[in-house]
């Protein structure tokens, strides 16, 4: 998808009510698109969550070019409606703990009945972000054993708790739903964490003193239940960016570009 084709969906959305958008209705023949993960999920940062978030700006380019024939929907993906359970401040823990079980119910009640038209055709995700970056504190000075043992245990956790979360819902929803986790991109250099910005890229993507980062990690569980992946890291500037004391959240023009590379994640 183009960055053009996505301002022209912020368009659409912006002239629609957020009311109408929520308010879909929840027939027993409509496929759903899943969304879970942080506050990066919810929006926050961009100026109306609800419509120029990532995740309702790929709804829309999921309602029309994602082909749903293959569950007997002749009439394609433009009923598919948006299920977001993602919660601001959520970590891999919590995502495992809250969100999971409310993902897994529906993945049963849709995917595992007779009716191949209401499922769940796609899931997005984006968590860990919040596990790790608590550890900008600890490795300020540098990758000191104090920061290696934090990195260890922070990394541990999180491909723990991805990897039950991301098999259990490739269990319930079946080999042929969609999966697509997001990397992180670093949102220090445009904030007041500038500074630490190389550090973010080390924690993110690995470099000397740590061989493989948060995201070689997504990226190595996501291909072992055969889940796509977006891929934001390096794309998002400073312009794209809340920045000042927000050291985390995208604006408009950074959402664009997610949803944008979870559009290029899914197969045409």
């Amino acid at each position: 998808m183009k960055r053009a084709f996505v301002a022209a969906i912020v368009a659409i959305l912006l002239a629609i009510p957020s009311a109408a958008i929520a308010e879909s209705p929840d027939h027993a023949s409509v496929p759903v698109y899943m969304s879970l993960g942080d506050s990066l999920s919810t929006g926050v940062g961009a100026s109306m969550p609800a419509q120029t978030g990532y995740v309702p700006l790929f709804h829309e380019y999921l309602r029309r070019n994602h082909s749903c024939e293959g569950r007997g929907a002749a009439e394609g993906c433009a009923a598919l409606r948006l299920e977001s359970i993602g919660v601001s401040g959520a970590t891999t823990t919590t995502l495992l703990r809250d969100q999971l079980p409310l993902a897994l119910a529906e993945l049963e009640a849709r995917n595992q009945d007779a009716n191949p038209r209401n499922d769940v055709e796609v899931i997005t995700i984006d968590i860990g972000g919040n596990d790790a970056f608590p550890l900008l504190q600890v490795c300020g000075g540098g990758v000191t054993a104090e920061c290696a043992a934090a990195i260890q245990e922070t990394f541990t956790r999180i491909a723990q708790n991805l990897t039950l979360t991301l098999t259990q819902l490739r269990a319930a929803a079946g080999p042929d739903t969609e999966i697509i986790v997001m990397t992180y991109y670093n949102p220090l250099p445009g904030c007041v964490f500038a500074p630490f910005a190389p550090l973010g890229d080390l924690i993110l993507e690995g470099g000397p003193g740590l061989p493989a980062g948060l995201n070689d990690i997504i990226r190595a569980i996501a291909a072992g239940v055969d889940a796509s992946v977006a891929e934001t890291f390096g794309r998002l500037g400073v312009e794209d960016l809340v920045g000042g004391s927000d050291c985390l959240h995208a604006d408009d023009s950074g959402y664009e570009i997610i949803a944008d590379a979870f559009a290029q994640a899914h197969p045409d």
